[in-house]
Parts: C-alpha cells; structure tokens; sequence
C-alpha cells in the first residue's frame, strides 16, 4: 500500500505539472494558430488612449498580451515587456537587430524573429534569454528591385513545437526547449508572412507567388498552389507582382489568404484546389484576412478598403474605403472590426455592414494589426509609439477645439489655426467665443464626457468672471470637464476686440493662481529644456521639448514635464472628474501632443 500511495502521488504530481503547462497562458499573430484574428471584448466606441509606450523604431510587430503583459517588438531592435495597465516598461531585451516579427509566448517564454534572421526564446517574467538560433542567408529577390520588405515571419505555436519562416526560405519547426530543429520545408523564396496550424498541416505563402501546405509531424509537403503572380515577371510593371506578404487564416477546412497579385484566394486546405479568388485589380493585399461567421476580412493597399467576403462564395458583401494603403490586418472581436492604415489612424466599423464608426489618429502610419483583450485595444505606430486605446459601449466623448478669431490678427505665426484644423481632421468641433458657452454649460448639464483644446491661449469674457474660481470655465472643471492648454497661461493676459495684446505690465500674475487653484508666481516666458516623466510618455509627450511657464510641481496633481529648473512644464491639475480630466497643460509645440494629451481618458 506504502508503494501504491508513492506511486499515486508521483501520479498526481505529474498530472498537476500536464494541467499546469496546459494552462499556461499562450499568445501569438491574429489570435491563435489558424490565424482567426478572433478576440474577446471590443466595443463601438474608442473612448481614448490608455497609454502610449515610446520606443526608437518603427513598430510593426503586433503586441502579444498575456496576464498583465503586453510585449512587442520594435525597429529598434529590442524587444519591450509593458506593463498592460499603465504601459509602464517592465524590461526590454536587446537582440541586436529590427524586430519586425510579432511575438508568440507560451508557458512562460517569448519567441520571435529578428530582420537579420535570427530568432530568439526569452523568458517572459525576467526577459532573459533562453536561447537563439540563426537561420540562412536571406534569399535575393527575383527582380531585385522589390519594395515592401516590411515584416518577418512571427513564430506559431502548437505543443513543443515553435514554427515560424525565414528569409532564407525555409519554414522550420524547432523545440521550444532547446532550439533544436525538428524539421525544415524549402520554399524558393523569402517568407515574410506568419504559418497558420490546422487540421495536421502547416500553411504559409512565400515571395515566390505559392501558397504550401506541409506535415505539421515531419514538413513533408502535402501541397503546393500557384498564384498568378508566380508565372508574373515583375519588371514588367515596375513593381512586385509576385511575393506573398499575407498570413493565411484556416476556416471550415479553407484556406484564405492574399497576394501581391492582386488576389484574395480561398484554396482546399486537404486539397490545395482553388475555391474562389477576388480580385483587387492589381493592389496588393499585404493584410492577412480575418474569418468569423463565415465571412472573410480583408484590407487592400493601394485600392485603399477594407472588405467583407463570403466565405463561401467569394461574394463582396461591403467595402468600407478610407483613403489610403491598409497593411494592417483586420481584427474581429463582437460585431466589430478594427484595423489601421497608412495614415496612422485605428479605425473601428460595424462588422455587419462596414460603417465606419470611429478612429484614434497616432502620429504615423499604422502597420501592426490591432490585439483586443477586453476593453483595450493594443497596436503599435511607425511614430515608434505603441499604443493602448480603451474601447465602450458609451457614447462617443464631446470633443472641441477653441479658436477666437479677434485672437487670430495677433497669432502671427499662425499656429491657432494650424492646431484647429488639424484638431478638426480628427473630429474635434470648432467653438468661438459664444458657442463655448453653450456646449460648457451643456457639458456641466449632462454630464457626458467631453474635452475642448484651447487653440487660442486666452480666455474669452464669456467665459469671464470675478473671482476667477467662480467663472464658467472653472465650473466646467469642477464638473468632471477637461481643458488642454498650450500657451501662455490663462487669465495672464487678454487681447482687446483688435487682436492686440497688452504689455508686460499689464500681466495679471495672480489670475491663473485664482483660476485654476494651482501657484504661478514661479511661471515666467523664459523657454528653457523640458523632459517627460514617465506619465508624461503615457499621455503621449514627447521625450524631450522645450517651453515656457512652468509652475512648482507640489501645486499640481501629476507632472507630465520637468524643465531644467525642477519645474512642472506640462502638468495636470485634477478636480471632480476621473483620471484623465481637469485642466492639462501640454507640449505646445507638438500638435500629437496636444492631440493624445487631449485623447488620454484611462479606465479607472
């Protein structure tokens, strides 16, 4: 019995150690391994920005997020582990070259690819490394004139199995605990796109023009398709017409994916048989298609949509088209669809019938697919940033920008204007000095969430009164309202009905301090260095900047800016409102700045 007893709890130990590594929380490209690009959560509203992380590269690696990480890679040859809350970085590892390839974690590691060919295991909880292997040379392009070489294949996981492509043309299977490789499949081109797992099989497309399927036990090929670009020469148009960019997503025994040929194919995936195939008239499709309920999502770069197609048919059900190149692959999750594009903007539509329903303008195109986790969305940004947009149900926030046209005969640099319309690209409406009554005093009303960017540095009389702390502008404040502000401080000096600012003596040094209940005798014009704190990188400033105006940072709720002289030069002043309300004082210089100071509205 002593030896039935050892051996039972020998068995249970053993069975606890199989539940625990089949538990462990795994991530990796479009959702899982046949690239769905299904999530949970989303919401019709990108209610703002939770926080953006500032690298030195270009971001097109799509985060991955387990647990209370997010990691991602970047052009600047690090890999980052951000905290998902607050975006604060937890460590990041230096692997020697851009990391254009979207990580995968499983049981408690991080796999992915550099430009240079190499790939990397990296233990998620310390960021130390586990291993690395090196892949082959890089193969030549067929025309050698090529463009687009934009990503790296990100690894796939099933088992103990990490499998992933390379430029040298090979898919690889390798053991996730030692690096050693299990198999290897020949391609006669670079793969750049991510191999989706289903059903035994392995399914990549590769630069040159075929989509295979390989054994997932040995590599062993099952089936090769050509697309019309392999049979194309693309020096005869100027461009790639060949190469595969695209990741596929397995459906209902399906294969989707899309091709520099201009084509979104649907083969057998026992068979490799072309099902159907919808042409984009020569735009490439770099967008690895997403398929929930029998609908295939995919984005075009240069016909500038995204669309929906029947699964079954190939028949178009809508096009949504936003005006530029689209990269980024779309992401399902509710009845929502969202993606970016080559503007720099995550848009948000109605999966059903392709309205779009709202966007989140970054400072840079958006090539990184959207990851959804609940109510936030992850994306990285060309501008280096990756971002973190908190989505609802709720109704969109109010979101305004003030010009005084008096003010605009003073301006001569002509900066009101140019912040108002770019504000106004982003949906932000136009007050003057009598509409901000109204919508403050609606504001104060009901309550709803809103946000006005004074554009002109001073406060109108009609927002005017005595005291100061009693004006509607203050009321504003004190009713949960949010104020972002740029130039000199409000209430300091006042323009007359001509445009024309008073003198140096006539400055009210004490009118900001009564406004606003935060001390400005240590405010004054002289520009002086400012770098952010690490709240200022969340609420999107810049590194470094400079300005005018800083204040003591004990009279101020958080400091976003230190100038040279240990003073607040971007800072946020709380009243009743939650985070991300009251009055904030921004870089005035950056119009992004402004723009996601503006946006940042983090969950509670």
């Amino acid at each position: 019995m002593r030896h039935v007893g050892r051996a039972l709890v020998v068995a249970l130990v053993c069975y606890a150690r199989v539940v625990v590594a089949q538990a462990s929380p795994t991530a990796s490209f479009r959702g899982g391994g046949n690239h769905l690009g299904v999530y949970s959560g989303g919401g019709p509203t990108i209610v703002g920005l939770q926080w953006r992380f500032l690298t030195n590269g270009d971001v097109v690696s799509s985060p991955a997020v387990v647990g209370n990480s997010v990691y991602v890679g970047s052009g600047d040859g690090y890999l980052y582990a951000l905290d998902r809350a607050t975006g604060k970085q937890l460590w990041s590892y230096a692997a020697g070259s851009g990391i254009a390839s979207s990580p995968a974690v499983a049981n408690g590691v991080v796999f992915f690819g550099t430009y240079d060919g190499a790939f990397f295991a990296v233990d998620a909880a310390k960021g130390t490394k586990r291993w690395r292997i090196a892949t082959g040379p890089t193969l030549p392009f067929p025309w050698g004139h090529e463009s687009g070489d934009r990503y790296t294949s990100s690894p796939n996981i099933v088992g103990n199995a990490v499998i992933f492509g390379a430029g040298d043309g090979n898919v690889y299977s390798i053991d996730a605990a030692t690096g050693g490789t299990r198999w290897r499949a020949h391609t006669d081109g670079r793969i750049r796109g991510t191999p989706a797992i289903a059903d035994g099989a392995v399914f990549v497309g590769s630069f040159d023009g075929r989509i295979y399927a390989f054994d997932l036990a040995t590599g062993k090929q099952r089936w090769r398709y050509e697309t019309e670009g392999a049979s194309l020469n693309s020096g005869n148009f100027g461009f790639d017409r060949r190469s595969i960019q695209s990741s596929p997503a397995v459906a209902n025994g399906v294969v989707f994916i899309g091709a520099r040929d201009g084509f979104v194919y649907a083969l057998g995936a026992t068979d490799g048989k072309l099902r159907w195939r919808f042409d984009h008239e020569i735009s490439w499709i770099n967008s690895s298609p997403a398929v929930a309920d029998g609908v295939v999502y995919d984005g075009s770069s240069d016909a500038h949509f995204v669309q929906a197609v029947d699964a079954a048919t190939g028949r178009e059900l809508w096009r949504l088209k936003v005006g530029t190149t689209v990269w980024s692959s779309p992401s399902v999750a509710s009845d929502y669809l969202f993606f970016g594009d080559g503007a720099g903007r995550v848009h948000v539509a109605d999966r059903r019938t392709g309205r779009d329903l709202g966007t989140f303008a970054t400072g840079a195109g958006v090539f990184s697919s959207p990851v959804i986790v609940g109510n936030l969305l992850f994306v990285g940004g060309a501008d280096g940033g990756v971002y973190a947009l908190r989505l609802g149900n709720d109704p969109p926030v109010q979101r305004a920008v003030f010009l005084d046209s008096a003010y605009v005969r003073a301006d001569a640099a002509g900066r009101s204007v140019e912040l108002t319309t770019y504000l106004s690209h982003r949906g932000y409406s136009m007050l003057d000095p009598k509409s901000i009554v109204s919508f403050l005093r609606g504001r104060i009303a009901d309550k709803t969430p809103s946000v006005v960017v004074f554009a002109t540095d001073h406060v109108p009389s009609s927002l005017d009164a005595a005291p100061a702390s009693h004006s509607l502008l203050r009321e504003y404040l004190d009713s949960g309202g949010k104020v972002v502000w740029t130039g000199v401080p409000p209430m300091l000096w006042a323009i007359d009905s001509a445009g024309k600012g008073p003198g140096l003596s006539e400055f009210k040094w004490n009118a900001p301090s009564d406004l606003l209940g935060v001390p400005h005798m240590a405010a004054i014009f002289d520009a002086r260095g400012v770098r952010a704190t690490e709240e200022g990188i969340r609420w999107g400033q810049p590194r470094i900047w400079r300005s005018s105006w800083g204040v003591e940072r004990s009279g101020v709720t958080q400091t976003l800016g230190i100038d040279d002289w240990g003073l607040a030069a971007a800072w946020v002043k709380s009243y009743a409102g939650p985070e991300g309300t009251g009055f904030v004082r921004a870089a005035g210089d950056d119009f992004l700045a402004i723009y996601l100071a503006a946006e940042f509205r983090p969950a509670r």
